[in-house]
């Protein structure tokens, strides 16, 4: 197995990032159309500090995968799987209600699917076995 430089990032690996950075942005998108309905649901208090708090974790797991942390990659990858599952429903939800909601929410987990494709397959996840130097 051949191990790239510590200072080289792989292709697969700026892919995945570019990836991750636009499901942010569409994630963003979606919640600023769909935010009468997320503020009808809880109040708008603690609606806005759930989602600063959620788009700040993960603007910094995608900047620390970026930079090659490992645990930031795993994170990502358990809280993918750890939300997924639950927000199939809110996704038909959120079709019921708008089809363009419901198509950028499905146009967001694909894009995440497809970045940790790319950042746990090969070449992308032997760049996170790197060898730093003694």
């Amino acid at each position: 197995m051949e191990t790239v430089p510590a200072s080289q990032k792989p292709q697969v690996i700026v892919t995945a990032i570019n990836l991750l950075w636009a499901s942010l942005a569409v994630g963003l998108v979606k919640m600023l159309m769909d935010f009468s309905n997320l503020t009808a649901v809880a109040p708008a208090a603690f609606t806005n500090f759930v989602l600063i708090f959620t788009f700040a974790l993960i603007g910094f797991l995608i900047f620390k995968i970026s930079a090659g942390r490992n645990w930031a990659r795993i994170t990502f990858l358990v809280m993918f799987i750890i939300g997924v599952l639950p927000t199939l429903p809110i996704v038909l939800g959120e079709f019921s209600r708008s089809a363009v909601v419901g198509a950028l929410s499905v146009a967001q987990i694909g894009l995440q699917v497809y970045a940790l494709f790319l950042l746990f397959t090969q070449p992308g996840s032997s760049w996170f076995r790197k060898v730093l130097p003694a």
